[in-house]
């Protein structure tokens, strides 16, 4: 699911983003967070080998470590936060995004804060909920900055109601792995999901001598093109 959070400078958006990471990681989510740049950023350390590879002429460099991995590359391409969900982060659940405000593919918080943005501008469709310090009356849900598992449950609902989340209690819990040539798969809590119920469908058709399922274990060999079960 993709969740932009929209305001005017000084709004406090990161801050909210912040918190509202820390809220949906206790509930056992997936999340990444985006910021938009549009005037830049620069990564690079001077004096850094990153640094001096990019200052030597390279296009692109690639700092993988254990558990963690950059990149820094040039790029002319405009990426929309679909296009950044589905290449970096499709084992997320949930992104949130920092801006990105013109984005047609991902929901909108809109944060206004007394003395600094108190313009209710008019509410699109894709808005789902306005934060305010302040009172208004919207046509929309309205939560005080404070109000985090607020938000939190209004993005569970939005989840399920799209499909990305099967219902609360059935949620995956890294129970359904995959891997191909004998390397892991990420699966994000939905492909779990939907993994594991039509699997789960398909055995309780057969007959078993199990009456009950501790783990189910299957595998695909690839031979000139014909997928055989073993």
């Amino acid at each position: 699911m993709l969740v932009s959070v929209v305001g005017s400078s000084g709004v406090g958006k990161t801050t909210f983003i912040e918190k509202l990471l820390k809220e949906l990681r206790k509930r056992n989510y997936a999340v990444a967070a985006v910021k938009h740049c549009p005037h830049g950023f620069d990564l690079d350390v001077e004096g850094k080998d990153s640094w001096r590879f990019m200052k030597a002429g390279a296009k692109g460099i690639f700092l993988p470590s254990p558990g963690q991995i950059g990149l820094i590359k040039d790029t002319e391409q405009v990426f929309t936060l679909k296009d950044i969900a589905e290449h970096y982060f499709y084992d997320s659940d949930i992104i949130l995004a920092e801006g990105f405000g013109e984005d047609k593919e991902s929901s909108k918080v809109i944060l206004l804060r007394k003395e600094v943005s108190d313009y209710v501008p008019p509410l699109q469709d894709d808005v789902v909920a306005v934060v305010s310090n302040f009172d208004i009356e919207v046509e929309k849900p309205v939560f005080d900055p404070d109000d985090v598992c607020g938000i939190a449950d209004l993005i569970e609902q939005l989840l399920i109601q799209q499909g990305q989340l099967l219902v609360q209690e059935n949620r995956a819990d890294g129970s359904v792995s995959l891997n191909i040539n004998k390397k892991t798969v990420p699966l994000n809590t939905f492909v779990q999901s939907i993994f594991k119920n039509v699997i789960l469908g398909l055995v309780a058709t057969l007959r078993k001598e199990d009456k009950e399922l501790e783990e189910i274990e299957i595998k695909i060999r690839h031979h000139k093109g014909v997928k055989q079960d073993e």
